[in-house]
């Protein structure tokens, strides 16, 4: 059975501090409202989510975790406190990951099968770690080579289902979308993204991926989707301070938008989780 026309929506549960570019990490102001109002949208749309979460923070957030988890959404690991796997040593990588997966499962009393690097930082000898550990799938892959933090993954020996999806075994590599542009990739995938380039624009790109792909994959952050105002922000340039804050009051109606787009265009929307497990039981795996 050929699976078809999915959408995932994805939020990376981090806080602000969190982000590379932001070199002051005074943990003391909070952002993690933006999750609430992710859910919220949600709910009113009747859609699930897939969720990476930061170890580090996880106790702070506990019974909402459990919540979303027994609501059936997708709650995944994200690492333990944000440090880019390849700034890690393998043996470091797969500690961290090691700890965030133990954590989360004894939190929620339930297995965690997906993993996201943080940055998309991430290469093959570390993607083989987070099969090896036990996790089931992963969402880390991204084309858009120009971006100085993401990594690039080797998936040689992986086969190919359909666009954006690979496996080797029964783990599967799910790919963050992009759309070819002049010969050129763009992503289409993420809050920043869908924040700070015109919606006009990102619209069209959208509906044309989405007339020949059959996953969209979207990812968003607690602080994109917050309403308190930015931090008192430290030793952070003019650009950084610009790319943190642009659209970031429009970024639930943008988001709102795209979920309708994706109904719109017959998409059918699911969990990370939820789509392996169609696949593993599908004939053509």
């Amino acid at each position: 059975m050929q699976i078809k026309k999915h959408a995932i929506l994805s939020m990376d549960i981090e806080d602000w501090y969190h982000l590379d570019y932001i070199k002051d990490k005074n943990s003391n102001y909070k952002m993690l409202d933006g999750l609430d109002n992710y859910v919220k949208l949600l709910n009113d749309n009747n859609v699930h989510s897939s969720f990476f979460v930061l170890g580090e923070i996880a106790n702070s957030i506990k019974s909402k975790l459990i919540n979303l988890n027994n609501s059936g959404h997708d709650i995944a690991s994200h690492g333990w406190d944000h440090k880019r796997p390849l700034l890690l040593t393998p043996e470091e990588f797969k500690a961290d990951i090691y700890k965030s997966k133990a954590h989360l499962e004894d939190l929620l009393g339930s297995k965690v099968e997906g993993y996201r690097a943080p940055c998309f930082s991430l290469d093959r000898a570390r993607l083989d770690i987070v099969k090896n550990i036990g996790y089931n799938y992963d969402s880390s892959r991204i084309d858009f080579g120009s971006h100085p933090l993401y990594g690039n993954i080797d998936l040689s020996g992986f086969h190919k289902h359909s666009n954006n999806i690979t496996y080797l075994d029964n783990f599967f590599e799910f790919e963050v979308s992009t759309y070819n542009l002049l010969n050129k990739k763009l992503p289409i995938s993420g809050g920043g993204y869908i924040r700070i380039l015109p919606w006009l624009f990102m619209k069209r790109f959208v509906t044309n991926y989405l007339n020949s792909n059959e996953l969209y994959v979207f990812f968003i952050h607690p602080f994109e989707m917050s309403d308190k105002l930015n931090p008192n922000f430290n030793n952070v340039s003019l650009l950084n301070k610009f790319r943190f804050s642009k659209g970031r009051s429009s970024v639930s109606k943008k988001l709102n938008s795209l979920i309708q787009i994706l109904k719109s265009n017959d998409f059918e929307f699911t969990t990370f989780s939820n789509l392996r497990n169609q696949l593993i039981n599908s004939p053509n795996i």
